[in-house]
């Protein structure tokens, strides 16, 4: 084979937005069935939804915003939008005594492949969360790092740190440097959600070893969709505005969740560091990185991003929809939860957000028995995980007395 040796061991073990493509053709020819896979939302009649104020803000746009070619190191004006978003009305307080970098990426996806490449060395290992997005592991496998992970709930359903901690007590002595990856809130795919008392836990196991860097990676795609209340989450990330000198914080920021904007692939890395040097080299590194692996970021993606989080009709128009999406999400996760309640199905801990899981010994088996009832999910290594973004409320409060019927079958 022409292949090299490397790149002969990959292929997509759970393509999900294959399995997408397929459970959609189902649904096209049958109404009945349950689509329950990809990460993109749906409106209750499941059409794609659209935000009126991303619309509204491509009808502004001129031919050079729309299609020329952005810098691979972004600009001053995209960075001051993804920092708004990020940091809200904390912005401010997290510049005065730190130092701030963004670069635009392709999606989370490519802030992700950033961190990994250029924040970790080849053949360390990187702590992940044991119920995870499992594209982490792609990453790490593309890129040459090594993984492990952390329980993620301890017995109480909270968030274990304990775990966290003892973790970072033996790979402390086996690399200089530690990456630890936090998907909050709304992890994907548990739907959990982190308290203020475990941000403050989070950053303190880096004090309590100053003799170790640590580089707190955090996938925050769903931040937005965690609260009415926008500041709620903004003010625990401004928490890493105290970390110490041996440690930074990253922030993958995701517009394809946050403004619905999937196909057009636009998000970014932000680094939030207390020493200059280290952003020089954060954009030194990453504009490298971009530059050589996909050129330049979405123009559009970045024009759409810099309109809404900086000219205020539009961050008006903005927080009035995602109330209405965060309504509308929770309506099937409560009527889920009590469905699933109701027929003895158990779930894994969900506050907020796209997904839940349900924990099963053998989920890819219950996923593909599940073809049979005419539902689609996606299975992890311990999960099968249930899109609420792509479900109405209707096939919320149906859907687990399937999958408990099923379970009792495949038992």
């Amino acid at each position: 084979m022409f292949i090299n040796k490397e790149s002969e061991k990959r292929k997509l073990k759970n393509n999900i937005l294959a399995l997408a493509k397929e459970a959609a053709k189902a649904k096209s020819g049958d109404p009945s069935v349950i689509n329950a896979t990809a990460g993109s939302l749906k409106n209750e009649n499941g059409s794609l939804y659209e935000f009126s104020c991303v619309a509204d803000v491509m009808k502004t746009l001129s031919t050079t915003e729309k299609f020329a070619y952005s810098d691979s190191l972004g600009s001053a004006t995209f960075t001051k939008a993804v920092l708004t978003a990020l940091f809200g009305n904390h912005l401010e307080e997290v510049k005065e005594s730190n130092y701030l970098g963004c670069i635009p990426t392709p999606g989370g996806t490519g802030g992700l492949n950033l961190a990994f490449s250029n924040y970790i060395e080849k053949g360390d290992t990187v702590l992940l969360p044991n119920h995870m997005w499992e594209n982490y592991l792609c990453l790490a496998e593309e890129i040459g790092v090594k993984t492990e992970t952390y329980a993620l709930f301890n017995e109480e359903g909270a968030f274990n740190v304990a775990d966290l901690k003892a973790r970072v007590a033996s790979l402390k002595n086996k690399q200089s440097r530690i990456l630890i990856l936090i998907n909050d809130p709304c992890e994907n795919p548990t739907g959990f959600c982190m308290e203020e008392s475990d941000y403050d836990a989070l950053i303190n196991i880096s004090k309590e070893n100053p003799e170790t860097d640590f580089v707190y990676l955090m996938d925050v795609a769903y931040f937005d969709f965690y609260n009415v209340d926008p500041d709620i989450i903004r003010s625990r990330y401004a928490k890493f505005k105290g970390l110490p000198k041996n440690a930074m914080s990253l922030f993958v920021f995701s517009g394809s969740k946050s403004f619905g904007l999937y196909g057009l692939r636009i998000g970014a890395l932000v680094a939030l560091t207390r020493e200059e040097k280290e952003t020089i080299a954060f954009n030194d590194a990453n504009g490298f990185s971009s530059r050589t692996r996909w050129s330049s970021a979405s123009t559009l993606g970045i024009s759409i991003i810099e309109k809404l989080m900086l000219e205020e009709k539009y961050v008006k128009s903005y927080q009035e929809e995602i109330r209405e999406v965060c309504s509308m999400l929770e309506e099937r996760s409560i009527a889920f939860l009590k469905a699933a309640k109701e027929a003895g199905l158990k779930t894994l801990p969900y506050q907020k957000g796209f997904f839940l899981c349900i924990p099963f010994k053998d989920p890819e088996k219950l996923m593909n028995a599940l073809h049979e009832d005419g539902v689609y999910a996606i299975c992890t290594k311990s999960c099968l995980r249930i899109a609420l973004c792509a479900i109405n409320k209707e096939e919320a409060s149906r859907l687990p007395s399937i999958i408990k019927r099923r379970i009792d079958l495949i038992k």
